[in-house]
């Protein structure tokens, strides 16, 4: 090899296919974004919603974050207001975890919801508006 592949951190790239800084987001809205024909669904089974989900919460009375059994955890009380919200058990995937009495500010998960009908069993309706679930979910968590 001829190249080094190692850089420093700070020194910009430079190739021209990589930016040495990462682009700024100019808005953010709770609109949908329309998915391209070449976008890959999220889940195998239709009629499930992956939604993004930041928690902060002041973690004095948690043991921690993932779910422990006969424990308090920040998972498993986000876990409660989705069932209520929901009316069927879901599971939190957290990308980072703390310690029993450690406070977060953002920490990000993520949550797979079916909505089924509750006059139709069986029936798949579609996924709810981010909006309605951050509504409902910290209406649950209150």
């Amino acid at each position: 090899m001829t190249e080094s592949t190692e850089r420093s951190i700070g020194t910009p790239s430079e190739s021209p296919q990589r930016p040495s800084k990462i682009a700024k987001i100019e808005s953010c809205s709770d609109e949908e974004v329309e998915p391209s024909d070449s976008a890959q669904p999220m889940s195998h089974k239709p009629g499930i919603q992956r939604y993004l989900v930041a928690i902060e919460y002041i973690g004095t009375r948690f043991s921690g974050s993932q779910q422990q059994p006969n424990c308090r955890t920040a998972v498993g009380v986000l876990e409660e207001a989705f069932l209520k919200f929901v009316g069927q058990p879901v599971s939190i995937f957290c990308s980072s975890r703390t310690d029993a009495g450690v406070h977060a500010l953002s920490n990000v998960c993520h949550v797979d919801v079916e909505r089924i009908s509750k006059r139709k069993p069986g029936e798949v309706l579609p996924p709810h508006e981010p909006a309605v679930v951050r509504r409902a979910v910290n209406h649950f968590l209150q």
